[in-house]
């Protein structure tokens, strides 16, 4: 499996090439929301959204492939028991460029989710975290500074919205009755 870094750096290039108005992580982020909401990857669906998320008349081939390859690995990863999902983030060593990939990964997976249109109650714990997504989502550049505790609060986010991601489609897909989530 290619790693974070040169798969970051690869979308990014094809995206880039495209013309496309969106980067990875936001990509990574719109694959786990919609998978999160239930949906089901639908290559014809996956187009269309990927072609009006990167707000282009068509996505080129290579750039299709690796956002399909790319969503094919999120639901891998989201319903691996080991729990190695991962975020797809950047790893600029400038702490605003990583803040901003983690708030527009939270975007995606919002956008994602509200797409996927799932139609069953969430638990408390999920709508919050959803709510603290969305609040992650609206991080302001401005706002964010170099020192050790801005660093150490920003790995505590990311694994939180890690942790919510795959929360919250371990609970849709454990509810395909519309009663809850199974309990094991």
């Amino acid at each position: 499996m290619t790693s974070a870094a040169n798969r970051f750096d690869s979308l990014a290039n094809a995206i880039l090439a495209a013309g496309g108005h969106a980067d990875p992580s936001e990509l990574h982020g719109f694959a786990c929301g919609f998978l999160a909401a239930g949906a089901g990857p639908d290559i014809s669906r996956w187009q269309k959204e990927l072609a009006a998320l990167l707000e282009l008349d068509a996505v080129p081939a290579d750039l299709n492939r690796e956002f399909l390859q790319l969503a094919q690995d999120a639901q891998q990863q989201l319903g691996d028991s080991n729990f190695d999902f991962q975020l797809l983030l950047s790893d600029e060593q400038d702490i605003t460029a990583r803040t901003l990939t983690l708030g527009h990964w939270c975007q995606g997976f919002l956008h994602g989710f509200g797409i996927g249109a799932y139609k069953g109650e969430l638990l408390p714990t999920s709508k919050e975290a959803l709510q603290d997504i969305g609040a992650i989502a609206q991080v302001d550049a401005d706002q964010v500074d170099e020192s050790e505790e801005a660093e150490s609060q920003l790995l505590e986010l990311q694994e939180y919205v890690r942790m919510a991601a795959l929360n919250i489609f371990t609970e849709v897909r454990g509810d395909k009755s519309g009663k809850g989530p199974t309990v094991h």
